[in-house]
C-alpha cells in the first residue's frame, strides 16, 4: 500500500484536537495499525503529512512516529518508517477492560453499533461501486481463510469499516471506526481461538450478497443481527466471568 493509500485510510478517522500531544497522536496511529487500517509493513507518512491530515502540531506528529518505533510498531527502512503490527495488541488485558463495562452499558453499545452497521449496509447496497464490492468480497474471503483468531478479528473489523466506507458516508465510517476501536476486539473474548469462524464467515457472505443484490433492507437486517449476536455473546461472557463472592 503506497503512502497515498495509507493517507486515504487515515482520512477516515476524526481529526485530532488542534493541540493534541504526541501520546494522543501515537495512540491514534497504534489503533490504526492494530485494526489493520494501516497494514503490516507499509510506509508511514512523514510528520508534515500526518500533521496536515490529523490536524495536530507537526512536532507532536514527529514525536509520535518516534514513539511508534520505540514501542515496536514501526521500523526504519531505506524508504522511511514502515508499520509493524504486533501479535495481537488489542486483546492484551481484554478481560480486565471488559470488566470496566457494565451489562447495561454493553447492551447500549450493542444498540448503537447495530444501528451504525445496519445503516452502513443499507447505504452500501445503494451506493457501493463495483470496485468496492470486489474489495469487500476479497476481505470476506480473507476472513474465511484466516487460521488465527487475531487475524480474523482484524479482518472482521476492517470489513465493517469498509462497508461503512462503501456507504459513501464519512460520518458513519468515523462512527464505525470508533466503535471498532472501543469494543471490536472485546467481542472476540468469549471464544478466543474457538470463535465460531464458519458462522461468522457465513454471516459476512450473506451481508455482502444482499449488498451486491442491492437489497438494502435485507443487508441492514443481516448486519444488525450480526453485530447483536456478537455483543450478546459478550454480555453472556461478561456475566459468566464476573468475580463471585465466596460463601463461607
Amino acid at each position: 500500500m503506497p503512502v497515498d493509500d495509507v493517507l486515504r485510510s487515515l482520512r477516515r478517522w476524526p481529526r485530532l484536537p488542534e493541540r493534541a500531544d504526541a501520546g494522543t497522536v501515537a495512540d491514534r496511529l497504534a489503533e490504526a495499525i492494530a485494526l489493520g487500517l494501516l497494514p503490516d509493513g507499509e510506509p508511514l507518512p512523514g510528520a508534515a503529512a500526518l500533521s496536515a491530515l490529523l490536524g495536530c502540531p507537526e512536532d507532536a506528529a514527529r514525536e509520535a512516529l518516534g514513539r511508534l518505533g520505540r514501542d515496536g510498531l514501526a521500523v526504519g527502512s531505506a524508504a522511511g518508517s514502515l508499520t509493524r503490527r504486533p501479535a495481537d495488541p488489542l486483546l492484551v488485558a481484554g478481560v480486565a477492560r471488559l470488566r470496566e463495562f457494565g451489562t447495561h452499558e454493553l447492551r447500549e453499545i450493542s444498540d448503537q453499533h447495530s444501528a451504525i452497521a445496519g445503516a452502513a449496509a443499507l447505504l452500501a447496497a445503494e451506493r457501493a461501486t463495483t470496485a468496492e464490492l470486489a474489495a469487500l468480497r476479497s476481505l470476506a474471503a480473507e476472513f474465511a481463510a484466516a487460521g488465527e483468531a487475531a487475524e480474523r478479528r482484524r479482518l472482521d473489523g476492517r470489513l465493517h469499516i469498509e462497508i461503512a466506507a462503501a456507504a459513501q458516508s464519512s460520518r458513519l465510517t468515523r462512527q464505525e471506526i470508533a466503535l471498532q476501536a472501543e469494543t471490536g476486539p472485546l467481542r472476540w473474548l468469549p471464544f478466543a481461538e474457538a470463535i465460531p469462524h464458519r458462522e461468522e464467515a457465513e454471516q459476512h457472505r450473506a451481508i455482502l450478497a444482499a449488498i451486491g443484490a442491492r437489497d438494502g433492507a435485507r443487508a441492514r437486517a443481516l448486519a444488525e443481527h450480526h453485530v447483536r449476536a456478537g455483543v450478546r455473546r459478550l454480555v453472556e461472557f461478561r456475566m459468566w466471568s464476573r468475580p463471585r463472592r465466596c460463601v463461607r
